[in-house]
C-alpha cells in the first residue's frame, strides 16, 4: 500500500514538472512572437520598434501648471518614466539613473528632456511634483492631470499601475506600476522602450546609438 502511494506521488511529481516545463518553454516561445510582432531586440539593450508608433492626442499639465501634450513631445527626443511622489523605493532609484544619464549626455542633453508621469494623480498635484522632480533635476518635468486623461497615454505604452493597499488608512497607498523607461523621438513617436535593470551607462550608450541611426 506505501509503495503504491509513492509510487503515485512520483507519478503526480514527474507529471508536474513535465507540465512546468512545458509551461516554461510556451512562455519562452510566447514572448519571442510577441517581441516579432511589436519590436525587436538588436545589439541595443532595449526594445526599438521597426516603425516608431504614434501617439495619439492626450492632454496633461506639468509641474509649472503648463499644457503637456503631443506638441510637448515634438522637437526632442524624451525619455518618460512613470511612478508616484510617495514611491518608496522604484522611483527615485530611476530618476537618480536619469539624471546621470542627462549629466552624462552634458551639452548632448540640449535635445533631450526628462519627463516624470505620475500613477496617482490623486495625491501628485503640481506643486508635490514640482517639488519631488526639482530635488533630482530642476530641468525634470513632472506630469499629472486627471486618471481618465493619465490612462490615455498609459495606455498606448503598455504602462500598467494598481493601488495596493498598505495599512488601515485609506489614504496610505502605494502604486504598483510598470518601471520601464520609454523613448519618445523628435516627431513625438514612441520609439523604444527600455526594461529594468538598467544603468545610465547603458541607457546613454544605445540612446547614442538610436540617436545616429534616426538620423
Amino acid at each position: 500500500m506505501q509503495n503504491t502511494t509513492r509510487q503515485a506521488t512520483r507519478k503526480r511529481f514527474l507529471i508536474g514538472g513535465i507540465i512546468a516545463v512545458f509551461a516554461m518553454l510556451a512562455g519562452t516561445w510566447s514572448a519571442l512572437q510577441l517581441r516579432d510582432r511589436t519590436g525587436h531586440v538588436d545589439e541595443l539593450a532595449a526594445t526599438r520598434f521597426p516603425v516608431a508608433r504614434d501617439i495619439s492626442a492626450f492632454e496633461l499639465v506639468d509641474h509649472r501648471g503648463k499644457p503637456f501634450n503631443n506638441a510637448s513631445l515634438q522637437g526632442a527626443w524624451s525619455f518618460l518614466f512613470f511612478g508616484y511622489t510617495h514611491c518608496p523605493d522604484v522611483c527615485p532609484t530611476t530618476l537618480s539613473v536619469l539624471n546621470s544619464v542627462a549629466q552624462q549626455l552634458g551639452s548632448d542633453a540640449g535635445n533631450v528632456q526628462f519627463v516624470f508621469v505620475t500613477v496617482d494623480p490623486e495625491r501628485d498635484t503640481p506643486g508635490h511634483l514640482a517639488r519631488f522632480v526639482s530635488y533630482f533635476n530642476s530641468d525634470f518635468i513632472g506630469v499629472t492631470g486627471k486618471s481618465e486623461a493619465i490612462e490615455a497615454l498609459t495606455k498606448q505604452l503598455g504602462v500598467l499601475s494598481m493601488r495596493v493597499a498598505s495599512g488601515e488608512n485609506p489614504d496610505s497607498y502605494l502604486m504598483d506600476h510598470t518601471a520601464g523607461v520609454f523613448l519618445v523621438d523628435p516627431d513625438g513617436k514612441y520609439h523604444a522602450v527600455f526594461m529594468p535593470p538598467f544603468t545610465a551607462e547603458m541607457l546613454v550608450t544605445n540612446f547614442r546609438k538610436m540617436r545616429e541611426d534616426y538620423r
